[in-house]
């Protein structure tokens, strides 16, 4: 089919975080796996291209996590209202709305998805003031606790995680017509990878990751693994944070164990594979992932408010256990495969997984063009 005959699909989202962009990308994938350059799809970062003034303080997102967590829950918590929210909108529109309507009016697209909260109600407003009648589409990429900003009872369809979500969304004001639970859009190759699954060491290997910046207190976990006498192997991806990567490569030789050290990586999926137990930071993609490639999770750091509910889904579904203390952490390891806990977090793990939500979601989507 010419370009120009195929339907577009425009995709909003902000770089405030890893996570939206990746759920974007994740259900871009899934659309072409399953019809091949039947659609051009776009994906719109709302704030960069539509806000330069706006986009100073979506900029200000990471340092804020990175050096003041308690600030940014605090925030959180303090918008999670509706007066507060439509304050807030009313005050961004001067900045962004004129802009966003122009650009879906020279667009023009078939259908918009929406994955992040805070440009929802802007969406809303601009598909209106364009003329055109286009179906809007909102995937919440907040797996249990979601926040007020995403819902906007206008929007055609509104995507959720979990049961709990969906209540969530219900009690914030979202017709439950709307609603449908699907689960975390995650790169299909999770999914695919499965039928080639890697074939695990003898050794008990354990991931270690913090996120795309290499997070959490690696270094210090790592450094108690040494002094337990750790019995197996642990795989450190370090993201980007190169600093880390190379004194973790030097060190690598002196452990009582054997250690592999990864820098920014794309082979998540195979490295997954090759992995028993994960320790990681509470990401809801993440989380997904790894639940994905059937493997137990021990949390050691979320971020106040959107994190909590990814948390509690671990605890309450048995599928991990949490720890901010790196030498407990050592010994929530010891535990699990002591005890007899592993097998039954691996039964649980199966209960709850979704790992071909980014999938169904496209189908979902489909159902608009």
């Amino acid at each position: 089919m010419p370009p120009a005959m195929k339907k577009k699909i425009l995709y909003i989202f902000s770089d405030t975080g890893g996570g939206h962009r990746s759920a974007a990308n994740a259900i871009v994938k899934s659309v072409e796996c399953l019809r091949p350059a039947k659609y051009n799809q776009e994906m719109i970062d709302a704030f960069a291209q539509c806000s330069g003034f706006l986009n100073v303080f979506a900029k200000l997102y990471s340092p804020v996590i990175k050096y003041s967590p308690e600030l940014w829950g605090r925030l959180y918590y303090w918008l999670d209202d509706q007066k507060k929210l439509a304050q807030l909108e009313k005050l961004s529109r001067p900045f962004i709305l004129k802009e966003l309507t122009r650009l879906i009016a020279v667009r023009k697209p078939d259908l918009i998805v929406s994955v992040h909260p805070m440009v929802n109600h802007l969406t809303v407003q601009a598909i209106r003031d364009s003329g055109l009648k286009i179906p809007f589409v909102v995937v919440i990429t907040d797996p249990v606790t979601l926040h007020r900003a995403w819902i906007k009872p206008e929007v055609d369809l509104v995507i959720v995680a979990s049961k709990e979500a969906k209540q969530n969304a219900i009690n914030y004001g979202m017709p439950e017509k709307k609603l449908k639970v699907i689960g975390m859009p995650i790169d299909p190759k999770f999914l695919l990878s499965q039928k080639t699954k890697a074939v695990k060491t003898t050794k008990f290997t354990i991931l270690l990751m913090g996120g795309g910046e290499g997070a959490g207190k690696m270094g210090e976990i790592i450094k108690e693994f040494d002094r337990a006498k750790f019995d197996g192997k642990l795989i450190v991806i370090c993201g980007r944070n190169k600093n880390l990567e190379e004194k973790l490569k030097k060190q690598a030789p002196g452990f009582s164990f054997e250690l592999e050290v990864i820098g920014f990586t794309d082979q998540v999926p195979e490295v997954m594979g090759r992995s028993n137990l994960i320790i990681t930071k509470a990401g809801p993609g993440t989380i997904a992932e790894a639940l994905a490639k059937n493997l137990p999770i021990i949390i050691t750091s979320w971020l106040p408010g959107q994190e909590e509910g990814n948390v509690e889904f671990v605890v309450k579904g048995k599928v991990g256990k949490v720890s901010r203390d790196p030498k407990k952490v050592v010994e929530l390891v010891r535990q699990i495969r002591a005890s007899g806990e592993y097998e039954a977090m691996k039964r649980n793990i199966k209960k709850v997984s979704r790992p071909d939500a980014a999938l169904e979601i496209a189908k979902e989507i489909f159902k608009f063009l």
